[in-house]
């Protein structure tokens, strides 16, 4: 499945969050690549990052990320390894600071949104061990589904 675009967007130096469009996961999706593309010509400032979020009616479900653009795109990942409650919900995208300085300078930041969900990993059902040592003995110890260590003393 390639990325679809969710929107270009130019910054304004009055811009805080800004929703660049509506985003749903197929049932059972429990993450979202999101491909940053810089459209502004590079300059000789620094162009930093901005905070990137999937926001559903039940907030961040997964989670957000200091997210980096680039000329060439970047690919951002946006999930914790659950599957949220909710499936529809809004790509965001707050610029920092630092950026509207730029911004209010006449250089104008434009990025293109595109995005592809699916599965982060796999769940084989399983369990993987792993030895652990306490100085004297090895305390065997099970990694469970959810990701938890489990100690078997």
């Amino acid at each position: 499945m390639s990325f679809s675009l969710i929107g270009t967007y130019t910054f304004t130096p009055d811009d805080t969050q800004v929703i660049i469009g509506g985003v749903s996961l197929d049932a059972g999706d429990d993450t979202i690549w999101v491909r940053i593309t810089q459209n502004s010509p590079p300059g000789p400032w620094p162009w930093s990052y901005g905070i990137l979020g999937w926001k559903s009616s039940f907030g961040y479900e997964l989670g957000t990320t200091k997210a980096f653009a680039e000329p060439d795109g970047a690919i951002q990942r946006l999930g914790l390894g659950l599957q949220p409650v909710e499936r529809t919900g809004v790509l965001t995208f707050e610029p920092r600071s630092f950026n509207l300085a730029w911004i209010k300078q006449g250089n104008p930041w434009t990025l293109t949104f595109e995005a592809k969900t699916g599965v982060q990993v796999e769940a084989g059902g399983g369990s993987v061990t792993f030895g652990v040592t306490s100085g004297t003995r090895v305390i065997p110890w099970i990694l469970n589904s959810i990701g938890l260590a489990n100690l078997n003393p």
